[in-house]
């Protein structure tokens, strides 16, 4: 069989797909998160504690600096941390001799006050953000002390909260109570870590108010206890007041004069052992927002101040001017006398670290131990990452980091007073910064030349496919995708790949799957562009046959579709979108089979009673019934936590529904209910055209098949989250095992012997002769034709010959459908089954209209075989709107991790790759399911021809049929040849049919991937938005899994023609052979 189209496929799939991921790798700042923790030894003044400090231990230290890295000297002071959401740098400057200053200078005046009275125990300093500028990435930051990404890779991905060492775990672990007050983000990064909270949330950006009120009212009373240790309040006001108004409003002089109130009482309520840190956690621009790398941005402003101990001076060797806001957690981590975490990447500032005598040991001494051990600790995070991650770093740049480190280990040794002490941490400085320098290279900058060349080379098969594809007959890809010519791009591209791969520095390409991805997407491009101007002569006549404003409506749906992308509130509310646009797309469809109703049925005169006999009626009820379902399936939807109270996003990581409450009883049922319908009726359809006669493989498995596997799941719907005890885990999970199996079963049948139909040799004297050369399949359909049409011998014998022909092909792909669609229910939850069948339902109705709609405008074999551009559409729609109707979200936090476990819960088969198949199954089961089903597109009008003829007959022009009119007559007069074999005619013109299949194919290719280019162009666009990491970023990683899934559904899809039209060519010559001898 030749496969060539298939290959072709291959590779454009790959060559989009590799643009995607190229940008991906640009735009996605990733870092793969660590679980390891640090400890040490803490010591203590006291004498009864384990680790006591005394001059031995003091000799003993010095004897090896480099062993003391499992050391934490005693806590320093308690610390009140006040978190000032968006509180910009100038915001605590204070400029003298302005008259009429702006809204937001000079309110802060209790920081300008405290620097001049007290200038040795104050400190104000620029507190320097690393991009992404967002509260949750920066709340990161500020307690882990890495640089964090949009992706932290690890081992807790569905759940916000921080499984990465942490300066708050590290506080809980040392059993220094914690009191926080605040923004809820806090308390769902580090659940259950607080002695006491007061968290409130923070979605109402336009509430200036509610959460610094409710701060307020608590916050004086845990000033006056003393139970805790550290006190962490996190104030929205400003940060609120900067996105409603901006930072020139007048509101914000009131915030901000607010938060210099509730400062000022805060100094005057802590105690003298108490270190007090005001700051912003990020910036904002003038605009109010926040979000990027800009200036405004990134400048948030950091004030300490001690009551009774002054800080440590410019002689510490740290920078008095700025602090990175990644130190301020080894920072912290001084104060306390707790270890430093292990992902930690900054320094401490020795600035706003409180100057305290620690016994036995000398200033100097004090500085060098906790710098050292702060160094250690990076050093030993950075190469054990590094290691682990071999390709993330330059080979040359480690060797040389390594060095450097090997010089200062045998250096701090000689370390014995302070002028040492003041060359050596500046050298260890330099060389720790440089280690940063290196990981936010990596981790924090957008990489633009990846960014360009990812979407280059994800336009370019687009445009090519639209050229060459899209413009060409389906009998010309023969001509024009030659078995030949297609090996030998392979081969092309191989050797463009090796290439890519050995020679990627040369062009400065930081890694070799940018070189290799470069390079054959080149060559691609090249052989692509060959091969349209070779066959441009035909491609221009093709193209200028379209009519210019041809499908507007269609067009402007699609474009709709796409523009979603570019807009925060769009994507928030894309669900409903794609509910207008795909109701949109069947009312086209109904619309203009309508419009051919009256100007074929009713030319002469329009009669109600002849209407309300009529298959448009019919029809038209159907697409109501089909707009109906897309409606019903708004109670499906989940909602997104931008929405406001929304209960789905907070019980996301719940158990689902309970059979012991009413409400939930009546889903449960309702889904089985569905469930056993959907399969019923597929299986009195597959009945009615005869593809359940006889006792081969497929036809055995599709009888019974979808009955074991619709009890199995009913029964797993059912039992699954129930709170039976006396059920077996074991027990609900071979239910899911039994479905698994059958579909198991199913692709193995179809790959062996896929067809769904009986020979039954005829028993009467009206056989079938045939001279020798010619073929037994129009013999066979005159037969059954005179059979039909009233020959008394022929009725007399009642013998059919073959049972199933007629929906040879779509009777396969239908059956195969119900094993797929319930795996996909037995892994949703059961509102979410109940969406994908309402899907299905859509789909069959489309299918139907679109088939009797495409018979009555089609003028020839070609354009009969080939969907409207609206049925495609309105396919591609429906794929995608089943991912809502199927309760799902494009945010992270909602995707289904219940489904890794379904049927393996007991410790059946434990792998990450079965876990991952799952869980794409579930997010992505629209996609899947209506790609892999997209061959039904091409075939259902021959099918419904075939098994409901009055369904054509009312078409006749003219209305001068009758009912003695042959189908034949009616076929070869509507669309010039005779239907009346149904989808057996798609195998005598096999050249036409399959490269209609590939241009389906090759067309659903194009929508998808003008899709993810739209989501792609949009992060671009938009990748400073305030929203890029909580949005667009989310929203592009769906799409982009979307297009990585559908692309091979696409070409399963055609793979399973491909056997079907091979079995089929296989049963005709046998019957032939049969017949002749």
């Amino acid at each position: 069989m030749n496969f060539t189209y298939v290959f072709v496929l291959i590779w454009l799939a790959l060559l989009i797909s590799s643009g995607v991921l190229l940008f991906s790798r640009g735009f996605l700042l990733a870092r793969v998160s660590k679980t390891e923790t640090s400890t040490c030894r803490r010591l203590s003044t006291n004498p009864n504690a384990e680790y006591v400090l005394t001059d031995e231990v003091v000799n003993e230290i010095f004897k090896d600096v480099n062993a003391s890295s499992n050391l934490c000297l005693p806590q320093k002071s308690k610390v009140i941390v006040l978190v000032v959401d968006a509180l910009k740098y100038e915001f605590g400057l204070y400029k003298e001799n302005v008259t009429e200053p702006l809204p937001y200078e000079n309110k802060l005046v209790v920081l300008q006050e405290l620097l001049q009275q007290s200038p040795d125990h104050a400190r104000l300093m620029r507190f320097r953000a690393d991009p992404p500028t967002t509260t949750l990435q920066r709340l990161k930051g500020l307690t882990t002390g890495s640089l964090p990404t949009f992706i932290d890779i690890g081992s807790n991905f569905a759940s916000p909260e921080i499984n990465e060492d942490n300066v708050i775990d590290q506080i809980v672990k040392s059993d220094l109570p914690l009191v926080f007050l605040g923004d809820s983000t806090w308390t769902d990064l580090y659940p259950r870590r607080f002695k006491r909270s007061y968290s409130y949330p923070s979605f109402d950006i336009f509430d200036l108010d509610s959460v610094d009120n409710q701060i307020l009212k608590h916050l004086p009373k845990e000033l006056a206890s003393d139970d805790w240790q550290v006190l962490v309040a996190h104030f929205l006001g400003v940060d609120h007041c900067g996105h409603k108004h901006g930072p020139m409003h007048e509101e914000m002089a009131r915030k901000l004069g607010e938060m210099n109130d509730m400062i000022r009482s805060v100094v005057a309520a802590m105690d003298n052992d108490t270190t007090l840190l005001v700051m912003g956690d990020h910036g904002m621009t003038a605009s109010g927002d926040h979000g990027g790398d800009t200036d405004d941005e990134t400048n948030a402003l950091l004030f300490a101040y001690s009551k009774q101990h002054r800080f440590y001076g410019n002689d510490s060797g740290s920078d008095s001017e700025m602090l990175q806001q990644i130190d301020l957690v080894p920072t912290l981590a001084t104060i306390l006398g707790v270890p430093i975490p292990y992902s930690n990447l900054g320094l401490v500032n020795f600035n706003i670290v409180p100057d305290l005598q620690v016994p036995h040991l000398n200033k100097f001494q004090t500085l060098l131990l906790h710098s050292w051990q702060n160094a250690q600790q990076i050093y030993r995070y950075f190469f054990q990452y590094a290691l682990e991650n071999k390709r993330t770093f330059n080979v040359d740049q480690m060797d040389q980091l390594e060095t450097e480190f090997i010089l200062l280990t045998h250096r701090v040794q000689t370390v014995y007073n302070e002028v040492a002490y003041k060359s050596f941490v500046r050298d260890l400085n330099t060389n720790l910064r440089d280690i940063l320098g290196t990981c936010r290279e990596i981790w924090v900058r957008f990489d633009p030349t990846q960014m360009t060349h990812g979407l280059l080379f994800t336009f370019l098969p687009l445009f090519f496919i639209f050229l060459l594809v899209n413009n060409s007959r389906p009998a010309d890809y023969a001509h024009i995708f030659k078995a030949k010519e297609v090996f030998y791009t392979y081969l092309i591209n191989l050797a463009a790949a090796v290439f890519g791969y050995r020679y990627f520095k040369t062009f400065s390409f930081k890694t070799e799957e940018h070189g290799v991805i470069f390079f054959t997407a080149l060559s691609s491009a090249v052989i692509l562009a060959f091969h349209t101007l070779r066959h441009w002569t035909s491609i221009a006549t093709n193209w200028s046959a379209v009519k210019r404003f041809g499908h507007m409506p269609t067009r402007l749906l699609l474009v709709a579709s796409m523009g979603v992308f570019f807009s925060n509130s769009f994507v928030i509310q894309e669900a409903k979108i794609l509910s207008y646009l795909l109701a949109a797309s069947i009312f086209l469809l109904s619309y203009e089979l309508l419009r051919l109703s009256a100007s074929l049925d009713f030319r002469t005169k329009f009669k109600a009673t002849q209407f309300l006999r009529s298959t448009a009626l019919r029809l038209i009820l159907a697409s109501f019934l089909a707009i109906c379902l897309i409606r019903f399936a708004y109670t499906l939807f989940r909602c997104r936590e931008e929405q406001g109270n929304c209960s789905d996003f907070a019980n996301s990581g719940g158990a689902g529904f309970s059979i012991k409450k009413p409400g939930t009883g009546k889903t449960y049922i309702l889904a089985v209910v569905v469930l056993v319908v959907y399969t019923t009726l597929t299986r009195l359809y597959l009945r009615s055209c005869g593809n359940l006669t006889g006792n081969s493989p497929n036809v055995l498995l599709a009888r019974y098949g979808p009955t074991v596997a619709s009890i199995c799941a009913g029964g797993h719907v059912l039992l699954a989250n129930s709170s039976i005890k006396n059920i077996q885990r074991t027990h609900i999970d071979a239910m899911a095992l039994v479905i698994y199996g059958l579909l198991l079963l199913q692709i193995i049948v179809v790959s062996w012997a896929p067809l769904m139909t009986f020979v039954l040799p005829p028993r009467s004297s009206h056989t079938v002769t045939i001279n020798g050369s010619e073929s037994i399949v129009p013999e066979i359909f005159r037969k059954m034709k005179r059979m039909y049409e009233g020959d008394d011998g022929e009725r007399r014998s009642q013998i059919p010959v073959v049972y199933g022909l007629a929906t040879v092909y779509s009777s396969i792909v239908i059956a195969f459908g119900v094993f797929l669609a319930l795996v996909m229910i037995v892994l949703l939850e059961p509102r979410a089954s109940i969406g994908l069948v309402v899907c299905v339902a859509v789909g069959a109705i489309l299918l139907t209209v679109h088939g009797i709609l495409r018979y009555r405008t089609a003028s020839s074999f070609e354009s009969c075989v080939q969907p409207t551009f609206t049925a495609l559409v309105g396919w591609f729609l429906l794929a995608h709107f089943c991912f809502y109707a199927t309760s799902h979200q494009t945010t992270l936090s909602q995707i289904e991790w219940r489904a890794a476990f379904v049927g393996r819960t007991t410790g059946i088969g434990q792998s990450n790759i079965i876990s991952g198949a799952l869980v794409i199954l579930n997010t992505f089961c629209g996609p899947i399911f209506f790609f892999c089903m997209y061959s039904l597109l091409n075939t259902e009008t021959f099918s419904l021809f075939a098994l409901f003829p009055n369904l054509i007959r009312s078409c006749k022009s003219g209305g001068k049929a009758d009912a003695t009119t042959s189908l034949t007559d009616l076929a070869n007069e509507a669309v010039g040849f005779d239907m009346t074999r149904g989808e057996l005619t798609l195998y005598e013109y096999e050249d036409v049919f399959l490269g209609a299949g590939f241009k389906l194919a090759a067309q659903f290719f194009m929508l998808q991937g003008l899709k993810i280019f739209c989501a792609m162009i949009a992060c671009t666009i938009h990748c400073r938005h305030l929203m890029v990491w909580k949005i667009f970023a989310p929203r592009f990683i769906y799409e982009a899994l979307a297009t990585f899934v559908s692309l091979p559904a696409l070409i399963v899809g055609y793979l399973l023609v491909l056997r079907i039209h091979r079995a089929v060519d296989t049963l005709i010559k046998r019957i032939n052979k049969t017949k002749v001898h």
